[in-house]
């Protein structure tokens, strides 16, 4: 709930300074607003980045995060500025240490965002990354010029070093899964963005998948939000809605083809670890695999993670008879990569849980 105050109890609710440290205004501050349009405002970047928190946690663990950052940073700030007079009110501090939270957490995560320049105007995706750091660089910038003063940029990035703060404990503690997305990962090279050394073995015109004509009934709009993410090619949204929908069905799992597509997306953005683990999905599920789709995971399989004797199982079954030229040179090119990575002892463990029928 969201306070619209008149003056008067705006003044007992938001956080005071100068009157000594009042805990209940850490909490109660967050939800006083001075207007519909401030209101507005922070409800619409609370949506765009609690979305991602949300959804490492569930809501149950997001909540309590919400209002811890909140809290710490409305504590600091009355603590700083006792000696001054006046107040502050609204989320965006703690919004702000949520946008901290997702950047470290989820990096790579995609927003959509609307521009409007000059006569042109649209939407375009862009990384957390990217966003967050413009915003963060913004607020900078600002206080550059006004000092150490209680103005509302430096009420931000007070907001976003206690969210950093927080979420770096959350990933020290192992108390989130980020699957190696997180920032420190990303940065370590645990997310491999070498591009494949051959032109894939999939023409563009079949790399593209259509939308399953499946005749299940979708469990909820949970399950129809997962498929719009994935066609409107947001790979990390769909895997966000993807785990919201396993929080309460443990063993709901997408159609074959939607498996391979969300394997797809995460193969065009050179996430090789995210794309071989939903191909390995798509594998355990699809009763039939076509040519193609087998030579387009046995490239990864050669090209990427050296698994050359698990990319030759793969291709046992390819007709090659049914290929027009161009494929059948390509495949012959693959069998040899792979034998002759064989031949120069490459290695393969035997518990990558491949499932190659």
């Amino acid at each position: 709930m969201t306070l619209l105050l008149p003056h008067d109890l705006s003044q007992q609710f938001a956080l005071s300074y100068g009157n000594g440290l009042t805990p209940l205004q850490w909490v109660t501050s967050l939800f006083v607003h001075g207007g519909i349009i401030h209101l507005l405002g922070n409800m619409f970047f609370l949506w765009g980045f609690g979305l991602i928190v949300e959804g490492k946690l569930g809501w149950s663990r997001f909540i309590p995060l919400y209002l811890v950052i909140g809290a710490a940073e409305s504590a600091i700030e009355q603590f700083a500025f006792s000696q001054q007079e006046g107040m502050s009110f609204g989320a965006s501090s703690a919004i702000f240490g949520l946008m901290a939270v997702s950047l470290i957490w989820a990096p790579r995560n995609e927003l959509s965002v609307f521009y409007w320049l000059g006569l042109k105007a649209g939407v375009a995706d862009v990384s957390v990354a990217l966003f967050s750091s413009l915003l963060f660089l913004k607020s900078l910038l600002f206080c550059g010029f006004t000092g150490v003063a209680p103005t509302t940029e430096l009420l931000h990035l007070l907001g976003a070093i206690v969210g950093t703060i927080v979420g770096l404990i959350f990933l020290r503690w192992r108390w989130v899964d980020c699957e190696d997305w997180d920032l420190i990962s990303v940065l370590q090279g645990k997310r491999p963005t070498l591009p494949l050394s051959t032109e894939p073995m999939v023409p563009k015109a079949t790399s593209e998948l259509k939308r399953p004509s499946s005749d299940r009934v979708p469990l909820n709009q949970s399950e129809a939000k997962f498929s719009e993410f994935l066609h409107a090619d947001k790979p990390h949204a769909a895997v966000n809605q993807l785990r919201l929908i396993r929080q309460e069905h443990r063993t709901w799992s997408p159609p074959p083809e939607e498996w391979l597509l969300l394997a797809r997306a995460f193969r065009k953005r050179k996430a090789w670890d995210s794309a071989i683990s939903y191909y390995k999905e798509y594998l355990k599920s699809a009763s039939q695999i076509d040519d193609r789709t087998r030579m387009e995971i046995a490239e990864i399989l050669i090209l990427i993670v050296e698994r050359p004797q698990a990319a030759l199982n793969l291709l046992v079954p390819v007709d090659e008879s049914q290929l027009d030229e161009k494929l059948q040179t390509r495949l012959s090119g693959l069998r040899k990569r792979a034998l002759q990575l064989i031949d120069d002892g490459v290695l393969e463990m035997r518990d990558d849980q491949w499932d190659l029928g």
